[in-house]
């Protein structure tokens, strides 16, 4: 569980890193940066919580049979889908959100994720795998 939280950790600081960095670029391109704060709120809000049920889906799922984990991780990225486009649904409704941003936002997911091990390097340095693949297999 402790490598969880640290892999979890990582990614969270690359998502942080990633909103704050398309916060001063909306700050300089925006006409209306409350509007442009708030989808990207939503939008990383969004992210976080989709996160967070990854793991804790992966989490459980682990403690099934094969046939019951990859039934119930079927039912719980549906699930993820769905909050995604209720998200989506809300930034097109809502006139004081920004539409682009709140996809931005959620994109931050992604972002996140390939950002995550730049911090996870230097973070947690005992645990992370820097050696070269030819290395690791001679021990």
């Amino acid at each position: 569980m402790n490598e969880i939280k640290e892999t979890l950790s990582g990614f969270l600081l690359g998502l942080l890193v990633y909103a704050v960095l398309i916060e001063i670029v909306g700050y300089f391109f925006s006409g209306d940066i409350f509007s442009y704060t708030l989808g990207l709120l939503l939008g990383i809000i969004i992210a976080v919580v989709l996160i967070l049920h990854m793991t804790y889906t992966l989490d459980k799922a682990l403690d099934g049979t094969p046939e019951q984990a990859t039934r119930y991780v079927k039912r719980q990225s549906f699930l993820r889908l769905f909050v995604m486009l209720l998200a989506l649904a809300a930034g097109l409704m809502i006139d004081r959100v920004n539409f682009i941003t709140v996809i931005l936002g959620m994109l931050g997911l992604k972002i996140g994720a390939l950002i995550a091990p730049l911090f996870l390097k230097r973070l947690y340095p005992e645990h992370y795998v820097t050696q070269p693949l030819e290395e690791v297999e001679q021990k």
